[in-house]
């Protein structure tokens, strides 16, 4: 944990503005109106977070403002895919395990990991932005994003839809736009230059996961009905 402070205070740009503190809450707020909207569900009400709440909620801005994404200012310290579902999933493992569905719930995403850290060879997220050389590992992990996005379709589904919800889901769709970003920076690569690369293919990945995540909730609900 100590490191984990120490990497956040010599990179304060990436809590207070990109790709944590401002940027998170508006894109996560963007993000979870999005899919509520492709669920079927209601917008809730605005209303103030309780403790418990605000504590979740600067835990995922924490992780958000380490993630791998351009043009933020690299840090000295590599979250990987067990760290980051940690730091989001907590509050809801533990509200999940006395109902006993952690694996139902899981099991996907636990299949989705190691089907990443297969095609990557590394549990590490900066692992996600490079393409496999072989086929077989490209499309291991093309196929693994899709089951993330897949097991995020049920996992958001019970989400009550405030501030934590809505941080959490946009950290979760960041891990999936991580290989989808690798794979537009490397077909790309010959086009756009690299600081002008830095600032457009993050928000596009972002934009073809929420995108994704949404049509998969559209259809889920069209199958329902």
């Amino acid at each position: 944990m100590g490191e984990l402070l120490g990497a956040i205070g010599l990179a304060w740009p990436r809590l207070l503005l990109y790709p944590g503190g401002l940027f998170a809450v508006v894109a996560a707020h963007l993000l979870g109106a999005w899919l509520r909207r492709c669920a079927g569900s209601p917008v809730p009400a605005m209303a103030l977070p309780g403790p418990a709440t605000l504590c979740h909620a600067v835990g995922t801005l924490a992780l958000l403002a380490l993630l791998p994404l351009a043009p933020a200012r690299s840090v000295p310290f590599g979250l990987d895919l067990f760290m980051a579902l940690g730091l989001l999933e907590w509050p809801y493992l533990a509200r999940r395990a006395s109902r006993e569905r952690v694996l139902r719930a899981y099991l996907p995403l636990i299949v989705a990991t190691t089907a990443l850290a297969t095609a990557t060879g590394s549990v590490e997220l900066t692992a996600l932005l490079r393409v496999p050389a072989s086929p077989q590992g490209q499309a291991l992990l093309a196929g693994g994003t899709a089951l993330w996005l897949l097991a995020l379709r049920r996992l958001l589904t019970d989400a009550s839809g405030g501030v934590a919800d809505d941080l959490r889901a946009l950290g979760l769709l960041l891990v999936a736009a991580l290989p989808v970003l690798g794979a537009l920076a490397s077909l790309l690569e010959a086009i756009l230059p690299g600081p002008l690369a830095g600032w457009l293919l993050p928000p596009a990945a972002m934009l073809i996961c929420a995108l994704a995540l949404g049509g998969m909730m559209r259809a889920a609900r069209g199958r329902a009905c």
